[in-house]
């Protein structure tokens, strides 16, 4: 059974480990303002926001629905564009969107709301290059990108404390009290959760045959295109020692360290990984995933992995 946040409202489910953050939202709950547009993490329709404890404030992620598993949100806290409204007033970014006319159609919206709700949170101000690549996963093919960076610039320099700010402590204390979890299971289907290295290296000898899960971003594309059931999954996102880059005479980079984690160690020397996924699909794609493994991209990665190590010298 996983446990998670959506939004403030505690949820305990048990789910088939191959189901979708999207497919949960727009199947199970009705929470259709999360759009699928390519089902493959390439459009940004369907952009969700996840925040994890990060010390003593929320650390906020933008992800794709498409590519995430449901058992990544254990003990997270689910936001989506339903969430942002208050007592019937409109977030800021929503009335940015509004104000600067940043929506047309309105397939891609919401996406393009979650991003900026993200890039609101994790800025001070206004940036114009970070705004850019905050919005690099959200493609709209009608309204033009002119109206939706005025948003972005209106929702950043006109921000005020909203309903997240004011209940960040209650979201804390409520995330911390979500115990561990050993796996999620439903219709035959498992998904294996170690906490430690030693329960990993368990799992994984008794179940040699099992899928590890990383970011996903690689992994749920076997279930989205290709149709395919993952019978036994082990998931290692969780893991906090594989999730650690050390520095020293070599850099040595966790198997679970994620694209943007690895950007923000190495952005002062290395500012060209920044080039790397836009932030979406970077938050949550992962190093064994992406550089390390078989990817439906294979010669892209090789090139990033060849130039990466370069630059890096390791």
């Amino acid at each position: 059974m996983i446990q998670f946040l959506l939004n403030d409202t505690l949820k305990s489910e048990r789910l088939d480990p191959n189901t979708t953050v999207l497919q949960y939202l727009r199947r199970h709950l009705r929470r259709c303002g999360t759009k699928e547009g390519c089902a493959s993490g390439d459009c940004g329709a369907c952009t969700v926001v996840l925040a994890e404890a990060d010390g003593e404030r929320l650390r906020y992620r933008s992800v794709n629905a498409c590519l995430t598993f449901v058992s990544a949100l254990h003990g997270k806290q689910l936001l989506t564009v339903e969430d942002l409204r208050e007592k019937g007033q409109l977030h800021a970014v929503q009335q940015a969107m509004v104000d600067c006319h940043g929506s047309q159609c309105g397939f891609c919206t919401p996406g393009f709301v979650m991003s900026l709700f993200c890039l609101q949170k994790n800025s001070d101000g206004y940036r114009r290059e970070q705004a850019l690549q905050a919005l690099a996963g959200n493609l709209c093919r009608c309204t033009g990108y002119r109206p939706i960076m005025a948003a972005a610039q209106q929702a950043c320099t006109t921000s005020a404390p909203d309903q997240f700010d004011a209940r960040q402590a209650a979201t804390l204390a409520r995330l911390r009290q979500i115990p561990a979890a050993a796996e999620t299971a439903c219709g035959g289907k498992r998904c294996l959760m170690p906490q430690t290295l030693d329960q990993l290296a368990q799992c994984y000898l008794q179940y040699p045959q099992a899928k590890l899960l990383a970011g996903g971003t690689d992994l749920a594309l076997e279930v989205t295109q290709r149709h395919q059931d993952l019978p036994l999954i082990i998931a290692i996102g969780q893991l906090a020692e594989l999730r650690q880059i050390e520095r020293g005479e070599r850099l040595r980079i966790g198997a679970g360290v994620t694209l943007s984690e690895l950007y923000r160690a190495l952005a002062e020397e290395h500012p060209a990984l920044g080039r790397c996924c836009s932030v979406s699909p970077r938050s949550k794609s992962a190093i064994r995933a992406r550089w390390a493994a078989i990817s439906p991209t294979p010669r892209r990665s090789a090139t990033a992995r060849r130039c990466c190590w370069r630059w890096m010298r390791c």
